[in-house]
């Protein structure tokens, strides 16, 4: 009985680390992209419409220009907490 409760957390945990790698891989996407255009176009995407993406309600990962020159990417961790890339730092963040 035991192991089988230890084999239901261990795959529990395996899929949350999969969602989370899964997000954190579209928000890398989303930031590629969004510098990729800043270099061609010297200036920041008004939205992810504008690189070839669609932000959804349940999109893995969101994109906020927040002003000429900077951005931010995020994406939820669980509920209240997120995984912030802030642009102007380049550094990632938890926020809640």
């Amino acid at each position: 009985m035991k192991f089988k409760i230890f084999i239901c957390v261990l795959l529990f945990i395996a899929c949350s680390c999969s969602v989370e790698n899964d997000r954190e891989k579209y928000a890398k996407t989303i930031i590629e992209k969004v510098e990729k255009f800043k270099t061609q176009k010297n200036r920041l995407p008004k939205n992810v419409s504008e690189i070839g993406l669609i932000e959804l309600e349940n999109s893995k990962a969101f994109y906020e220009k927040t002003t000429d020159s900077t951005y931010i990417v995020w994406f939820g961790l669980s509920l209240g907490e997120s995984k912030i890339f802030n642009s102007t730092t380049k550094e990632w963040t938890k926020g809640g």
